[in-house]
């Protein structure tokens, strides 16, 4: 659990861990369990005070944005096999989805135009990606065969480095591994 800044504005819901009461002051819309951890006790936006030492989360407001055909969703690959990965789905059309709740699936025959023999040829575990929403009901189904879809981070599955774009490859900058994947023209690391 990461209880530094870096939770400040990550979604919750209730009873998502948010910190220890010996590294903070219980704030708004959170509550101290009965070993001492801090959990949120609604479906909000974690708020750290690092000056006070307060934590707390803010209600989010207004409905929850929910993936339609045809939307753009970003989202982490969460479990993958030979011909499925599933996505925790964190953003619908640059928004953020206000809900931890939505999952996308992909098809093997959903990842590219071109043939693909297995998912692993395409994505990895803990990816982040870009793809189109193609069903109106959770689990989503996704695809990624349109150029600006596909992955936007990667990491090297030898040494874990966050891998840069070349040309149509992704490579390591730290140990110089080259991969192959479903990458987006929209890859953030060149």
């Amino acid at each position: 659990m990461t209880t530094s800044k870096s939770r400040q504005g990550m979604p919750v819901t209730p009873g998502d861990e948010l910190g220890v009461e010996e590294e903070y002051f219980l704030g708004q819309g959170a509550y101290i369990d009965d070993r001492g951890i801090i959990r949120s006790q609604l479906v909000g936006r974690v708020l750290i005070d690092i000056v006070k030492r307060n934590i707390s989360v803010r209600h989010v407001k207004g409905k929850p944005y929910v993936p339609k055909v045809g939307d753009i969703v970003e989202g982490i690959i969460s479990g993958i096999s030979e011909d499925l990965v599933f996505v925790d789905i964190y953003t619908i059309e640059e928004k953020p989805s206000r809900s931890t709740d939505f999952t996308g699936i992909i098809h093997v025959s959903q990842v590219s135009p071109e043939y693909i023999e297995t998912m692993y040829d395409a994505f990895r575990l803990g990816y982040v990606i870009r793809a189109r929403v193609i069903t109106d009901y959770n689990p989503y189904q996704l695809t990624t065969k349109e150029p600006g879809l596909g992955v936007i981070v990667a990491f090297c599955s030898k040494c874990g480095a966050i891998l840069r774009k070349s040309d149509n490859r992704l490579v390591c900058p730290v140990c110089g591994n080259v991969e192959n994947r479903k990458i987006s023209v929209m890859y953030l690391f060149r």
